[in-house]
């Protein structure tokens, strides 16, 4: 998630990057979902750092 969202622009002027909707989700939900598939059990907390 670190970075400045230079590729993203205009969207990334507004918005932080983890929260641009790609297909309706934001970029973060669809990278949390997929962690709990790899996991295979709920996630209870999740911390993030930029």
């Amino acid at each position: 998630m670190a970075g400045r969202g230079s590729r993203l622009r205009p969207h990334s002027l507004t918005v932080p990057k983890p929260l641009i909707p790609v297909a309706g989700q934001p970029i973060v939900h669809r990278l949390v979902k997929d962690i709990v598939k790899v996991l295979n059990q709920p996630i209870n907390e999740a911390v993030f750092t930029h």
